[in-house]
């Protein structure tokens, strides 16, 4: 099972310039499925963000 620190591990190893194989292989999970797990990263705290955000008109 997968947690959110695996889905921000993904992400940060990837900005850190990691390829999606480097990383699933260090995850012990395929490329994609380390790609996956950061777009749900990025998915949920682009939410997270949005609904932070203040209207400012």
């Amino acid at each position: 099972m997968n947690t959110p620190d695996d889905e921000r591990d993904a992400w940060q190893m990837h900005s850190d310039g990691a390829s999606w194989d480097q990383i699933g292989i260090e995850m012990g999970c395929s490329g994609a499925t380390a790609q996956t797990l950061a777009a749900e990263y990025e998915r949920r705290t682009d939410a997270a963000a949005h609904g932070a955000q203040d209207t400012l008109f």
